[in-house]
């Protein structure tokens, strides 16, 4: 560590809806791995809006319960791939320079549309907005900036879209981090997980053996609810009390289950259109090639079909 301060030297750094929950609780229950009280700490954007970090003491808060023998202590905050030299330099300055990033990438079409429908599930979009709708509002925002990290719907729309620019971002962060960062792919996360996880595994050089099949369910999924008022509480309860939740997974997967026999309605959730796919497909294209140059020109060629 760098300090007598517990501060993480292993963050999931990016991005929304690409698996980073479920990764992050894989990872948290490795034997190897002590995962921070809450996932999303967020620490460091404040300096992606030029503004000022919280004392470094409260970063250290959330790593409380970690034992120094642990070889990792992990956090993830998806947003701080956006904050480019910004976050990346302070990381560095403040968890050591050993610290490790990891980036999970999704096709950003996939992205925006599951980005909305959680959005929108958990009552931040108007529930009349259609994702059509969402995307060309999206696209007239793409060149505005944000003052400071804002759930609200103008935030929602002003991110929404510009978040799928990936080869705007990354490149920093490879200058910084150099070997200390790994790029993976949402795709191939869900394809299989297994292979998924023992190669990350491999990276951060701990054994993969410890985990059981069982091991890898599906975390933070986005469902479409009968009951709105019920489904806005449960959203109030795992916020309010997730460091339990950490604490015990096996009990929030239970609980989920039987929440999701309650208040689950699979035939209300909506489904992206072939022509919205095609518009998204189009818009991306440029920056989707761009990245997809810059990632073998480092060596990463085993790319998703939406990077070849």
């Amino acid at each position: 560590m760098a300090n007598a301060l517990k501060l993480p030297n292993l963050i999931i750094g990016g991005v929304h809806k690409a698996g980073t929950t479920s990764v992050f609780t894989y990872l948290g229950m490795h034997p190897e791995v002590c995962a921070s009280i809450k996932k999303e700490i967020g620490f460091f954007m404040p300096l992606k809006y030029g503004k000022n970090l919280p004392p470094i003491e409260e970063y250290s808060k959330y790593f409380v319960q970690c034992n120094e023998e642990k070889k990792y202590f992990l956090e993830a905050s998806p947003s701080y791939l956006y904050g480019k030299e910004f976050i990346a330099d302070s990381i560095l300055k403040e968890c050591g320079a050993n610290t490790r990033m990891i980036f999970i990438l999704r096709n950003p079409a996939d992205r925006l549309f599951s980005f909305y429908e959680r959005k929108k599930a958990n009552a931040y979009l108007n529930s009349s907005i259609s994702f059509s709708d969402f995307i060309h509002t999206s696209e007239k925002l793409i060149n505005t900036r944000l003052e400071d990290h804002r759930e609200d719907e103008e935030a929602i729309y002003i991110r929404g879209i510009q978040e799928g620019f990936y080869i705007d971002y990354l490149p920093v962060w490879f200058d910084k981090f150099g070997p200390n960062l790994k790029i993976l792919f949402f795709e191939e996360l869900k394809k299989d997980t297994i292979s998924f996880m023992q190669s990350l595994c491999n990276w951060l050089d701990i054994p993969f053996d410890s985990y059981k099949p069982e091991d890898f369910k599906v975390e933070n999924q986005t469902i479409a609810y009968r009951n709105r008022f019920l489904h806005k509480t449960l959203l109030f309860i795992n916020k309010k009390f997730e460091t339990l939740w950490r604490k015990n997974v096996s009990l929030k997967r239970t609980l989920r289950g039987l929440y999701k026999r309650v208040n689950a309605e699979d035939r209300k959730r909506e489904h992206m259109n072939e022509e919205e796919r095609q518009y998204l497909n189009t818009l991306y294209q440029p920056y989707n090639e761009q990245l997809s140059d810059f990632l073998h020109k480092k060596g990463i060629t085993l790319l998703p079909d939406w990077l070849t």
